[in-house]
């Protein structure tokens, strides 16, 4: 299972680090490891690097959209044969744990927003989502047409 963390990125910022991804990493992991006594500088970061998520907005649209079970109010599992995935929609990120690696509700927040970055801090694993969502779809529908 893989524990993905997603943020949008404020348009500067994805500019400034759209092609630094290590650096934009290296941010949001200090944001993750931050301790109640960092808080303070770490929301101060928080809201210099990011926007929220709009919690009912993609809750609902989850909701509609996907078959899913409801097991608290922020955390919705989708009911799949093929993939196990469990997403936590908060206003800072949205957290899925999935055994995918790329699970289907990427495809959904793609949409939602172009300028997510993805991090896996369990395994240092991170991108944008929109880039590896492309590479994924690019190389799955070439390898279908028979290349």
């Amino acid at each position: 299972m893989r524990k993905y963390y997603l943020f949008i990125i404020r348009d500067e910022y994805y500019n400034k680090y759209r092609y630094k991804q290590n650096i934009l990493y290296k941010a949001l992991f200090y944001l993750y490891k931050t301790n109640e006594y960092d808080l303070s500088h770490g929301l101060y970061l928080y809201e210099k690097i990011c926007n929220v998520f709009s919690v009912k907005l993609l809750n609902n649209y989850i909701k509609n959209k996907y078959e899913t079970e409801i097991i608290s109010k922020k955390i919705i599992k989708l009911n799949s044969i093929i993939e196990k995935t469990i997403i936590q929609i908060n206003y800072s990120c949205v957290i899925v744990i999935s055994n995918m690696n790329i699970p289907l509700i990427f495809k959904t927040l793609n949409i939602y927003n172009k300028k997510i970055f993805v991090c896996d801090f369990i395994n240092q694993d991170y991108f944008w989502l929109n880039s590896q969502l492309s590479e994924f779809y690019q190389k799955h529908t070439y390898n279908k047409i028979g290349g």
